[in-house]
């Protein structure tokens, strides 16, 4: 303390640069690490935020993607259908939902069995009616039976519900002499007065059984899975009267329309 000023500078840069050197090059380490993790918290926080707001959009371009298939099947169909959203229903924790509540009724012609679609195919039917509403089943429901026909219309059979998850379907009662490879388009066949002739069901996936000089069976690819569908079509003509085929067609490349 009694050392003259430059003695007392002399010193002290002495004793930092030995003595001291290793305590201030940790204190200047722990300053940088400190610095650091307040960078990387930051950082982690744009990520986050930048990851929320991708899957808003993502999911906000889905839905886009989803309203305007259905926009062009209502186009197509004309006034045999009309839009509903579709919100469905069930017991807590079941794996794959069984049934839905649509935001339609009577007043805009849904009527009980009227069938619902999306764009991809058919998505269920109607089993209630009420003012303003009206509840159905997915074809996921154990007691939903629909009759199919291969695209060509050669090949016809019985189309029920799988259970398990993921969700998948069963064709029933083809024709033993009957080969459907891997990738056979199914549609309605329109028999039963219930669903039109047209509306996919879905795509042969693989023989899984046969009775030996009478029937197959063959697991099926749903064209519509009900975790994946929201905005939907309630047809409102008569079932037994119409084919809607045309509907599901796609026009081909190059021809205007």
């Amino acid at each position: 303390m009694t050392l003259p000023h430059a003695r007392q500078l002399f010193l002290a840069t002495a004793v930092r640069s030995t003595a001291l050197a290793p305590v201030l090059h940790l204190q200047a380490w722990l300053v940088d690490v400190g610095s650091a993790r307040a960078d990387i918290q930051e950082l982690r926080g744009e990520r986050d935020a930048l990851g929320a707001r991708l899957l808003a959009l993502q999911g906000v371009e889905e839905e886009n993607r989803r309203l305007r298939a259905l926009l062009e099947l209502a186009e197509r169909g004309r006034d045999r259908f009309r839009p509903a959203n579709l919100t469905p229903a069930g017991r807590a924790g079941e794996g794959v939902k069984r049934s839905f509540v649509l935001d339609v009724g009577p007043a805009v012609g849904v009527s009980t069995d009227a069938p619902v679609v999306a764009a991809g195919g058919l998505v269920g039917i109607v089993r209630t009616i009420f003012a303003g509403q009206a509840t159905g089943d997915f074809w996921t429901h154990p007691d939903f039976r629909v009759s199919a026909m291969t695209s060509d219309g050669r090949v016809f059979g019985i189309i029920r519900p799988l259970g398990g998850t993921p969700a998948a379907m069963q064709l029933d009662g083809a024709p033993f002499q009957a080969e459907l490879p891997s990738g056979t388009e199914l549609v309605t066949s329109g028999l039963g007065g219930v669903f039109p002739r047209g509306i996919p069901i879905g795509r042969v996936a693989q023989l899984t059984g046969a009775e030996a000089g009478w029937a197959k069976s063959y697991l099926v690819e749903p064209a519509v899975h009900p975790d994946a569908v929201r905005e939907v079509m309630v047809l409102v003509e008569r079932a037994d009267t119409i084919d809607v085929t045309d509907v599901w067609e796609r026009p081909a490349v190059g021809d205007g329309r």
